[in-house]
């Protein structure tokens, strides 16, 4: 790879690195990492939500309604949606400057 764009790629992820987003995030992770049962029952939640929006044949809305009543008492404890809402601004965060690229770089995907 160009050494330019290697070099501006280590900037931009010791950006990312240091911005309050993640900072956020690393500092709540942290907390919830310290609790094994609690971090399982996050990654079980994360999970069946991620497989949930993948599926095409269900209602999405009453799918994802279910979804959080049932987890209702885990979204209750303290640091989880702490936890959630700040790995959300981190990956749109990154998901921001993935948009950004694929604006400004001319790019054929044949999509027309």
């Amino acid at each position: 790879m160009d050494r330019i764009i290697e070099k501006n790629l280590e900037a931009l992820v010791y950006a990312v690195k240091n911005s309050q987003e993640y900072a956020e995030y690393q500092r709540i992770r942290e907390l919830v990492h310290a609790d094994p049962e609690k971090e399982k029952a996050i990654h079980e939640f994360r999970r069946r939500n991620f497989e949930l929006h993948m599926r095409r044949d269900v209602d999405l809305f009453t799918e994802t309604d279910r979804l959080e009543r049932e987890f209702a008492p885990l979204r209750a404890e303290p640091y989880v949606n702490e936890y959630l809402a700040a790995e959300l601004a981190v990956c749109r965060m990154v998901q921001h400057i993935n948009y950004r690229l694929m604006e400004e770089i001319e790019f054929d995907l044949g999509f027309e």
